[in-house]
């Protein structure tokens, strides 16, 4: 990333689109107020998945502003955040595990005693139901891949034991046929096989009874099977219908406003000064480029190092699309195509390459950034990553 490359050369403005601070930081409240101003807020809690991130997404498309957090969040930190309610991801460990990860001290409590909604995803199923004293085993064989879903259409209503006053499916199946909940995709060992007090089956496949739960009196929904993933048809409804129905949100947040409120945010920020890009071409660059041009125009200057170890004609492709799609930017194209293959000229140990990389791609910034008339330590560097950045360099369970 351009930020360890450069982060000792330059001042860094980092900006993140669309993503939170990284799970492992402290939440950054000031930021969520500025950011998320008047809006429904999701907090979406980290057990490990690999799939987190896509929890986030499925929410946002359903117009609820989200964040992804540490499953060691604190309890002054979940109340700062001001969720209207909490998603529990799922992860590769056993509640029962030695350090298996589990809510922070006192989050339970946090949330019981605020009654937020709370919807457990295959790990967070099995956290939920095993901390209200459920019971969670492993399975005689990991199920992974598409299972059959059947949905109770013969819950009674809330406080009639004898269910004479049927009120059909639950409310986290809202819209969906039994068509449709057909298919859903599970990936997990364990499996809860007795529900704590309160709670009741609302959903079963023929190899896992309690695929899908909910406690009224609790407000907590859970699910063994990932919503979140394609492979789920029905899982954006379902998720839909956590965040609208049972939680209450609005669904008034959309990605237009929010970049357009990047675009100001970076005004605020940068003021007058001039900011310098390393541009690949690929998404993070790019966006962020996208919007910091949109927010100071001329005074972005973007940059592109042609390695030679790009694709034959990339360089040029992505000059062109990046101006085509970005009016009036003007993006610098930097040959050190030479330098680089004298340089790795019968180098073949990869960390000796990584390192050589590094240096020349610092001597052509440097060389670039003089060559624009621009004096190094009065610019500030563009750093652009995405979210599965987050994901892929920091633990859930911190720094």
């Amino acid at each position: 990333r351009t930020a360890s490359i450069f982060g000792s050369r330059l001042p860094t403005f980092s900006f993140h689109l669309p993503r939170p601070p990284p799970p492992s930081r402290a939440m950054a409240t000031n930021g969520v107020e500025e950011i998320a101003k008047d809006q429904d807020r999701i907090l979406v809690v980290d057990f490990g998945s690999q799939v987190s991130h896509l929890i986030c997404r499925r929410v946002r498309e359903a117009g609820v502003y989200c964040e992804l957090r540490s499953c060691l969040v604190k309890p002054e930190e979940v109340t700062a955040f001001k969720p209207k309610g909490v998603i529990l991801s799922g992860g590769p460990h056993s509640v029962y595990d030695t350090d298996g990860p589990h809510l922070g001290k006192g989050v339970w409590e946090l949330l019981e005693e605020q009654k937020l909604p709370i919807l457990g995803i295959c790990y967070g199923l099995q956290e939920m139901c095993h901390t209200h004293g459920g019971k969670v085993e492993s399975g005689t064989k990991r199920e992974f891949g598409n299972a059959e879903l059947t949905i109770r259409t013969d819950l009674a209503a809330p406080g009639d034991s004898d269910a004479k006053k049927a009120r059909g499916a639950s409310a986290l199946f809202k819209g969906i046929t039994a068509e449709e909940a057909s298919k859903v995709w599970m990936s997990h060992g364990d499996k809860v096989t007795k529900l704590p007090d309160t709670f009741v089956q609302i959903a079963y496949t023929s190899s896992c009874e309690f695929a899908a739960v909910e406690s009224q009196a609790r407000r907590m929904w859970g699910v063994q099977f990932h919503p979140e993933v394609t492979h789920t048809p029905c899982g954006a409804q379902i998720i839909k219908n956590f965040v609208l129905s049972i939680c209450g949100c609005a669904g008034s947040w959309n990605m237009h406003d929010f970049a357009q409120l990047q675009v100001d945010r970076i005004l605020g920020k940068l003021g007058d000064g001039t900011v310098v890009g390393a541009v690949s071409g690929g998404v993070d660059s790019s966006v962020a480029a996208a919007l910091v041009h949109k927010a100071i125009g001329k005074r972005f200057r973007p940059f592109l190092v042609d390695t030679g170890l790009l694709r034959k004609g990339e360089a040029v492709e992505v000059k062109k699309r990046l101006e085509e799609h970005i009016d009036g930017l003007k993006l610098t194209v930097i040959d050190a195509s030479s330098e680089f293959y004298t340089a790795l000229a019968g180098v073949t140990e990869p960390e000796q390459k990584r390192k050589i990389i590094g240096r020349l791609f610092i001597e052509s910034f440097e060389k670039a950034v003089k060559e624009m008339g621009l004096v190094a330590d009065q610019c500030l560097l563009l750093q652009g990553t995405l979210y599965p950045d987050v994901i892929e360099s920091t633990s859930y369970r911190g720094p």
